[in-house]
């Protein structure tokens, strides 16, 4: 088995990127595996020289990615079934492996990117700009499996290509991930008066629509009106490290990577707020429902942020997803009343 080290930038979070031989788990290998642990510079990267070097691998890298938590493209749906499988076949164990799916996050958040698709592709050409994109022309198309078979079979250089393939798939991976993290920042945010409001979710439950989240806000709040009810009150302290957070769980992944970014001048974020507005609905299409609100009903002014038609005298918050930048403009203009800002 082949091992390398190569340098790269330093990141602050843990990366895998792994090549197999196919698809199928039972009849397929792991080819190749590089990691980058955070706060390091360092690549590491084992490498097959035969098929029967599988096992040795995975006595490898088990260790090195067991019981913590590594950000993949799509860790979810195939590193991690992959690499268990192999597991229960050589060892069987069970090994307990947290990947971050950027895929699957981006497929959460899809109304505020707006993706036609989550394939690769499309990520890459969405939020790396082409100067920054590390050179994959070479390599496009390229099946592993393919040149896997010319090394066996005798073609010295197929191998360095797996390996070169691997690193800059690696660096590109390093790159979604900061470019992801950085636009949900952006878009979760408000700072209202100096005050943090981070949303965590949101959920249509009939015709209510719910805005969870966090908050440095120093005092409990609660009232209700016709329209909407919020509620700011006490959560356990959670303490930030302004080096960079430990991420806590999957799903977990843009939550308290944005509430590090939040907190840089607040550590400490101790409030959880609900937001729930009251909406109409209506049929804007022969079979889909919209969720909106009437201006008139509301005591603030307000104008459309989406690019989706609607009469003047209301706003739509949800037609077949959320209509997230509006939701949000409500949000902080009742947040700005409510708390009198």
């Amino acid at each position: 088995m082949k091992k390398i080290e190569r340098k790269t930038k330093k990141t602050p979070k843990n990366y895998i990127k792994i090549e197999t031989s196919g698809l199928s788990r039972e009849i397929d290998s792991i080819i190749a595996v590089s990691i980058i642990e955070k706060n390091s510079e360092i690549v590491k990267t084992f490498c097959l020289e035969n098929f029967k070097e599988e096992k040795k691998l995975l006595e490898e890298v088990l260790p090195l990615i067991s019981e913590r938590e590594f950000v993949s493209y799509s860790g979810k749906s195939f590193d991690i079934p992959f690499i268990k499988s192999k597991a229960k076949f050589y060892f069987n164990e069970d090994v307990d492996l947290n990947f971050i799916d950027l895929q699957e996050i981006t497929k959460k958040y899809n109304f505020i990117f707006n993706l036609p698709s989550h394939s690769n592709k499309v990520l890459i050409e969405k939020f790396i700009e082409k100067d920054a994109l590390k050179n994959k022309k070479n390599y496009e198309g390229i099946k592993i499996k393919t040149l896997f078979k010319k090394y066996i079979e005798g073609e010295r250089e197929a191998l360095e290509k797996i390996l070169e393939y691997n690193f800059i798939s690696l660096e590109n991976l390093i790159l979604l991930g900061t470019k992801i993290s950085e636009k949900l920042h952006k878009k979760l945010s408000l700072n209202i008066s100096n005050f943090i409001f981070f949303i965590e979710d949101l959920k249509l439950k009939d015709n209510t629509i719910e805005i969870l989240g966090l908050t440095n806000y120093e005092k409990n709040y609660f009232n209700t009106e016709e329209q909407y009810t919020l509620e700011i009150n006490n959560r356990d302290a959670i303490k930030i490290s302004s080096v960079f957070l430990e991420f806590c769980g999957q799903e977990n992944f843009y939550k308290l990577e944005n509430k590090w970014k939040l907190t840089k001048d607040y550590l400490t974020i101790n409030k959880k707020f609900s937001l729930k507005i009251n909406t109409e609905d209506a049929l804007y299409d022969d079979k889909n429902l919209c969720y909106y609100l009437q201006k008139k009903d509301l005591p603030f002014e307000i104008s459309n942020r989406e690019n989706l038609k609607s009469p003047s005298q209301i706003i739509i918050l949800y037609y077949k997803d959320h209509k997230f930048e509006n939701e949000k403009e409500v949000m902080k203009k009742i947040i700005e009343k409510e708390l009198k800002y």
